[in-house]
């Protein structure tokens, strides 16, 4: 009698290890499940930040070419022009340039925005300046 009480308890003993194995496998799977949902969410966040980032070297980029003429030179080839806008696109990015003068006739507010489209969302970037001009 005494032998039929071991073998039942040895078949109880490896059932419940079989469970654990089992209990085991469920936590890692869960645990590499949410660990690859933050890997993506991480690499989509990063993806947007350097598309954001590329806007707004941009629209650095077209301001100091701006900045680099004399306003006389650039109202003339039309680059910028006073009370208007002017537009354009490079490759994915659409840029607007508006300027108007400011409440002290010698300042020219300028401003840059730089858009474009991302998985169907739009974004945007703006950067604003004030130049004296004589």
């Amino acid at each position: 009698m005494k032998i039929t009480t071991e073998r039942t308890n040895h078949s109880l003993a490896q059932g419940y290890v079989l469970l654990d194995v089992l209990f085991a496998l469920f936590l890692f799977s869960l645990g590499f499940t949410v660990l690859f949902g933050l890997m993506e969410g991480a690499y989509s966040e990063a993806h947007q930040a350097t598309r954001l980032m590329e806007g707004a070297n941009f629209a650095q980029k077209t301001m100091d070419q701006l900045a680099n003429h004399p306003w006389s030179e650039n109202i003339a080839r039309q680059a910028c022009i006073p009370g208007g806008t002017v537009e354009g696109s490079d490759g994915k990015y659409y840029w607007l340039i508006r300027s108007d003068w400011g409440d002290i006739p010698q300042l020219l507010r300028v401003s840059v925005e730089v858009r474009w489209t991302e998985r169907g969302n739009p974004s945007s970037f703006k950067l604003e300046s004030l130049y004296a001009v004589e």
